[in-house]
């Protein structure tokens, strides 16, 4: 989902985390400092006229790890009915994670969101980052990316699912390790009584949202990448109707 759960810092305080060298860092690699990163992207998003919305920023490791979303609004793209674009962010100065950047939207009403499942940046740590052409780059990239998403929320809307195929879906979240296999028991209950109207039922989309709702209870750094890979078991309406592995 591209939204944050569990925000618990502001962009005044994202400027007050230093950079700290992890013992075995290479000579090569070089820290992003976050409120550097968020204040490049807002920029260059302003820049081209887009509108940023809200903001939810979220950090742990001591403040080196963090996950981020901007809520958007842009000249080029309309957002799906329902729904708000969004950036999503995600990085560590551990050396534990790449800087990724994410396409998707926010369903204002339950705060859900989802990801396109496409990645706008994936990058090392490194002194070779250069950090304003690359995000240039992926915001050329994300208004691509955001006009598909109007298609895959209808198709996971249309593309009914039966009791097994469900089934085959949670285990194999379970054997990939997506989620505890205990808390899948709680996606399955979401799934089959949904809290939200917008849900629907026995659907694709039904199913996203289920388990949204459930991993928004993770730490934020979790959150985009496991609802990312849950929705990539999902089949959508299409000629082919086998799961998108």
């Amino acid at each position: 989902m591209i939204t944050v759960c569990g925000a618990n810092i502001d962009r005044a305080g994202l400027h007050r985390i230093p950079v700290v060298r992890p013992r075995h860092a290479g000579r090569y690699w070089q820290g992003i400092q976050h409120g550097e990163l968020v204040d490049t992207i807002i920029s260059e998003a302003e820049s081209r006229d887009w509108e940023i919305l809200d903001s939810r920023f979220a950090v742990a490791g001591d403040g080196a790890d963090l996950a981020g979303a901007l809520w958007l609004k842009t000249p080029e793209v309309d957002a799906p009915q329902g729904q708000t674009l969004s950036l999503g962010m995600l990085t560590s100065n551990r050396m534990t994670r790449k800087l990724r950047l994410y396409v998707g939207t926010v369903i204002a009403v339950c705060n859900n969101g989802m990801a396109t499942g496409d990645l706008l940046m994936n990058r090392r740590h490194t002194h070779r980052l250069e950090l304003r052409d690359e995000i240039r780059r992926s915001l050329d990239e994300y208004v691509t990316k955001a006009r598909q998403i109007g298609e895959i929320s209808d198709r996971l809307r249309d593309r009914q699912l039966s009791d097994n195929e469900w089934s085959r879906i949670l285990v194999e979240a379970g054997r990939r390790r997506i989620m505890a296999w205990s808390r899948l028991g709680q996606v399955d209950e979401e799934y089959r009584e949904p809290r939200h109207d917008e849900h629907g039922r026995g659907t694709s989309w039904t199913g996203l949202q289920a388990f949204t709702e459930i991993v928004k209870k993770d730490p934020p750094l979790r959150q985009m990448d496991s609802q990312n890979r849950f929705r990539q078991l999902l089949p959508v309406a299409s000629r082919d109707l086998t799961i998108v592995a």
